[in-house]
């Protein structure tokens, strides 16, 4: 195989791993040593220097990256796709609307364990913890329902689930 054969190779290893590699992972998969590996990186992170993605290669290995020099437009995707809930999320949402509950209830409705929906409620302020009588309630905050679209907040008023605070 060509040197760019080799870094072809290496970008795709890159970039079908869900981690970052380490060294001794990527000289296993092209069968090489691993200064010819590490000359072979630092070409890949020369050649992808002005691409919108690069390398890092740290102790914890190497993986794919965006290029800062487009933060600006990788931002706006981030933050926009930070803002979706998901399934699971809307779920327990969908049952704190109609009332205060405590995690056994969630987790009996649901049929799984909520806490990692719970602490993700939690930490964009969506839901607070409330002690009653000795036991741990959770409640939707005010902070939820001024994130919502007006489409969504309509639709929670219709139901007569969400009633805006005068």
């Amino acid at each position: 195989m060509k040197k760019e054969d080799y870094l072809a190779a290496i970008e795709s290893i890159l970039f079908v791993s869900q981690k970052p590699l380490k060294l001794e992972e990527i000289c296993r998969c092209l069968n090489m040593d691993s200064n010819t590996v590490q000359e072979l990186l630092n070409a890949l992170e020369e050649n992808l220097k002005d691409s919108g993605i690069n390398i890092a290669i740290n102790k914890k290995g190497v993986t794919i990256i965006p290029n800062e020099k487009y933060r600006r437009y990788f931002a706006v995707f981030l933050k926009k796709r930070k803002a979706a809930l998901s399934r699971e999320v809307l779920e327990v949402v969908a049952i704190l609307l109609k009332e205060k509950a405590p995690k056994e209830r969630i987790d009996r409705l649901r049929g799984v364990n909520n806490t990692r929906s719970l602490n993700i409620l939690i930490r964009k302020g969506y839901v607070k913890k409330e002690i009653i009588e000795g036991k741990i309630f959770y409640s939707l905050t005010d902070t939820l329902f001024k994130s919502l679209k007006p489409e969504t907040k309509s639709i929670l008023q219709d139901s007569g689930l969400f009633k805006e605070k005068e």
